[in-house]
């Protein structure tokens, strides 16, 4: 039985199992009867041309479908695609990609939580990372003002700056006097990234690249390491990616709680990084404005949703301190204030006080995001650990390349938020950073999505090798 609705999957009650040509699996989210996107088979260099099930662990349940277009879809050209559904039967394959997934994450959580361990036992946590010494004293200092050993709450939590972690550090401090449970607890979280990128990834492009992008997130080194000390990076992160996961069903109509886990994703955010307010708010709502083909209107009541959400954050001091951060005067100010008595400053004497000169230095910003720290900076121990993971990044980099450029011709429209989200980050930080140290740290919440389209251009050019073979 063919459903001829194209762009839009019917559900399941409606599709008779049968035999099926090509067959490309389209992605079921949490409810059977929820919207599927619209299969291509015979893509580019053929990335969905091979089976791919999304699972949902909670439901067990994937779709299938072939490209078997009707005679108006084959008028109107490729674009037009008429979905067949069927339902799988064959529960041991989702059993075993949830099982998959599952010892990722354990295994990405059992190497966290060691290192935890070890660099606090060493006392190395502080010297990788000072500022966890702040966090640490800053938590102590609010416990004891919340156990009455104190008369005044810290002063850091009175200078407007984001104090969610101040809060987690005094309670880890306030139930165990210590901040190692904090530290398993980022730990943990960090582990969970690969929990959400899966899905994301298996949604913009299949379960290869899905599997790939979860294996290199679960232990690239820089995102082992900063999940496993007491600082507020890995807590971005997740955000950030959970934001996307959520985005991404918000546009596809899957669930209608996605938006508000979209609005409290943004506005939990800027608890932890306020200036980074308008790179997390913008990339969903140009999301859903662009929308997908067919629900204009509903992605146009969710932005103004979103939007009106938005205001709300607008009237805080979160949203002065992100509009205040635009500033490129200010940039410049706190790229001259990293830079100082730093031994791996990044031309410190530059000036990006105005949009030409900003425009102009950003080539060389973003050269030294992505590649730095070069082995020539390489000046202590410390330094010499971020060598392998470098080494890595500059294999990959022909890949991201191959895997945005796909990207952009075949996926733009459901993958608009990762791709801005993804932008607006790096060219922020590459114009903001000052030193080699921030900006390592820095990269690290983008530098998932980097893995995720470094995974999807790898499947494009072994497809593309093998089209040519054959």
């Amino acid at each position: 039985m063919y459903c001829q609705r194209p762009f839009q999957a019917p559900s399941f009650s409606e599709c008779l199992p049968s035999a099926w040509d090509q067959p490309c699996l389209v992605l079921a989210s949490l409810r059977p009867d929820s919207y599927m996107r619209e299969a291509w088979s015979g893509g580019v260099a053929g990335l969905t041309q091979e089976p791919r099930p999304f699972i949902c662990p909670s439901v067990g349940i994937a779709s299938s479908a072939s490209h078997r277009p009707s005679p108006v879809s084959q008028r109107r050209g490729r674009g037009a695609v008429t979905l067949e559904c069927h339902v799988l039967h064959d529960a041991a394959l989702l059993r075993q990609e949830a099982h998959w997934l599952r010892r990722v994450v354990f295994w990405a959580a059992i190497l966290r939580l060691v290192l935890a361990v070890v660099l606090h036992v060493t006392g190395l946590s502080v010297r990788l990372a000072p500022d966890e010494d702040t966090y640490a004293q800053v938590g102590r200092a609010l416990a004891r003002y919340w156990v009455g050993d104190a008369f005044t709450p810290p002063g850091q939590l009175l200078s407007g700056q984001p104090a969610a972690y101040f809060y987690l550090n005094a309670i880890s401090f306030y139930l165990f006097d210590s901040s190692v449970p904090l530290k398993l607890l980022n730990a943990v979280l960090g582990a969970l990234v690969c929990r959400h990128i899966y899905p994301l990834a298996a949604d913009l492009f299949d379960t290869a690249v899905a599997r790939k992008t979860a294996l290199l997130v679960a232990f690239l080194p820089s995102l082992v390491l900063w999940s496993s000390l007491n600082i507020r990076d890995i807590w971005v992160l997740f955000l950030l990616v959970f934001l996307s996961r959520k985005s991404n069903e918000l546009l596809r109509g899957r669930s209608t709680m996605a938006l508000f886990q979209v609005i409290a994703a943004i506005a939990l955010v800027t608890t932890f990084r306020q200036y980074i307010l308008v790179a997390t708010a913008v990339p969903p709502l140009v999301a859903l404005a662009l929308g997908t083909r067919g629900h204009l209107a509903r992605n146009a009541v969710l932005a103004f949703v979103v939007g009106g959400g938005l205001v709300v954050l607008v009237q805080q001091q979160a949203a002065a301190t992100a509009l205040g951060a635009l500033d490129l005067e200010t940039i410049a100010e706190r790229r001259r204030f990293l830079a100082v008595g730093a031994g791996s400053a990044i031309e410190g004497q530059v000036d990006i006080s105005t949009p030409a000169k900003a425009l102009a230095f950003l080539p060389q910003g973003l050269l030294y995001f992505w590649f730095s720290p070069f082995p020539w900076q390489v000046r202590s121990t410390l330094q010499l650990l971020s060598v392998p993971e470098m080494l890595l990044i500059y294999a990959l980099t022909p890949a991201i390349i191959r895997g945005v450029g796909w990207t952009l011709r075949r996926r733009l429209r459901q993958a608009v938020q990762v791709l801005l989200l993804t932008g607006l980050l790096t060219i922020a930080y590459a114009l903001g950073s000052g030193n080699v140290g921030t900006l390592y740290r820095h990269r690290a919440q983008s530098i998932v999505f980097y893995m995720m389209f470094a995974a999807a251009g790898m499947k494009v050019r072994r497809k593309a090798a093998s089209t040519v073979d054959a």
